[in-house]
């Protein structure tokens, strides 16, 4: 499946999110073998920077931000109250 086609059956709610994230990890982990860095380390490091206008950069980082809005929605955190 092209990226495209990926994108476009995400928007239409035709792929599980369980589908979305092992598509979504398997980009990222091409980026990080590719640049032979982890995700979180690359995230912390290039957000805010010149760096972060590579195209490439900017494609890992929607990944990467697109793969946690995933995993937010499939596993939201419901219940949550202050102990203060």
């Amino acid at each position: 499946m092209t990226k495209k086609g990926f994108i476009q059956q995400v928007t239409r709610g035709k792929l599980s999110a369980d589908k979305v994230l092992t598509k979504l990890t398997e980009e990222l982990y091409r980026y990080e073998k590719k640049y032979n860095m982890r995700s979180e380390v690359f995230y912390n490091l290039i957000v805010g920077t010149p760096a972060e206008d590579s195209p490439d950069f900017i494609n890992w980082a929607i990944c990467y931000r697109s793969y946690f809005r995933t995993l937010q929605s499939k596993f939201p955190v419901k219940g949550l109250t202050s102990v203060i």
